[in-house]
């Protein structure tokens, strides 16, 4: 008689697996995945106060995050030895932050930029500032993601400031402009990828996206653009990680070593619509997923962006959480 299967809970974003890709794990692990889903960067780091990480198994973490998570005790280390598919990692994003990798095995990695109706906006967009100071026939159209390091940080850029920037005075100049924006601004929230997303409909015009999303949006319409402004954006990667807290660590491990097989780092890649970390992947995506300039833009689209960097100073964390009670309450 064959074993029962063993359970895996993952924390994860809402559809960021590819559904053949676990059907394959479940059967080639006598593994059954569930998830749990979060709904914002801030929001697992909220769960993972409450938790310490009791209840789930693999934890997909931002990699600004990874040290906190690392610090407290939150995850397990990996590396290489436990990990051996590492091999097939970008260096680039394996060493992006610290403790990344020990701790963490990159996934997919990508881009924040904007996206608007071009039928419905009167003009093109090119720079953060036509969302940060929006015409006033934009106003209750827009949308600014719940992660309160991407919309701040964006403010700065729009200011001509560097993302990670701690300077108080240019973040009480960003504060400035975030108030004043509030009131143009429909939700704090990513943006539905559904048939009936607002800006399928016309009830958001513009708003804040990762580079996947607005692929996955587009689908619905001709009329969505997805622009890197001039200044600059946040790059992001996001990385699996083992929660100090699994039952069952070892499968938990055999997960993130799966996810990292070149094949499957290619599958999700290419149904997700984001770029892949693995050295190896390209062999099986497609020439379209790997010439779409949204999913892989060149290093002159890049070259103002930054990763967010994780800050040491209590004064900046505090001023950060001040400026986003502001906007959310």
């Amino acid at each position: 008689m064959a074993a029962e299967p063993t359970e895996l809970i993952i924390y994860n974003w809402s559809d960021y697996l590819d559904e053949e890709v676990i059907q394959e794990f479940e059967q080639r692990f006598n593994a059954k995945i569930n998830q749990a889903y979060f709904e914002s960067d801030d929001m697992r780091s909220e769960t993972m106060f409450r938790t310490n990480g009791k209840g789930y198994d693999v934890i997909l973490v931002s990699g600004v995050d990874i040290g906190v998570y690392q610090k407290r005790g939150w995850i397990l280390p990996l590396g290489e030895e436990k990990v051996p598919n590492l091999k097939y990692a970008m260096s680039r994003w394996v060493d992006a932050w610290p403790q990344t990798k020990q701790y963490a095995v990159p996934y997919l990695w990508g881009t924040t930029g904007i996206v608007y109706r071009s039928d419905l906006v009167k003009e093109d967009i090119t720079s953060w500032k036509q969302l940060y100071q929006p015409e006033a026939y934009l106003k209750g159209k827009l949308i600014l993601l719940n992660t309160y390091r991407a919309t701040i940080g964006l403010a700065l850029k729009a200011l001509g400031y560097s993302f990670n920037s701690e300077n108080m005075k240019q973040l009480a100049e960003a504060e400035k402009l975030l108030l004043a924006l509030k009131p143009s601004v429909q939700a704090y929230d990513s943006f539905s990828i559904a048939e009936d997303s607002g800006i399928i409909t016309g009830d958001i015009l513009m708003g804040q996206a990762w580079n996947g999303d607005a692929l996955s949006l587009q689908e619905f319409s001709e009329s969505i653009r997805y622009v890197i402004p001039k200044e600059g954006t946040e790059m992001w990667v996001d990385y699996f990680t083992v929660s100090s807290q699994s039952k069952v660590p070892e499968l938990a491990t055999q997960f993130v070593n799966f996810m990292q097989e070149p094949q499957i780092n290619a599958r999700c890649a290419e149904s997700l619509s984001f770029a892949a970390t693995n050295t190896e992947a390209k062999a099986f995506l497609s020439a379209e997923h790997l010439g779409n300039p949204i999913i892989y833009p060149d290093e002159a689209v890049l070259k103002n962006s930054e990763f967010a960097s994780v800050t040491s100073s209590s004064r900046v964390k505090r001023k950060f959480v001040m400026i986003w009670s502001k906007l959310t309450h």
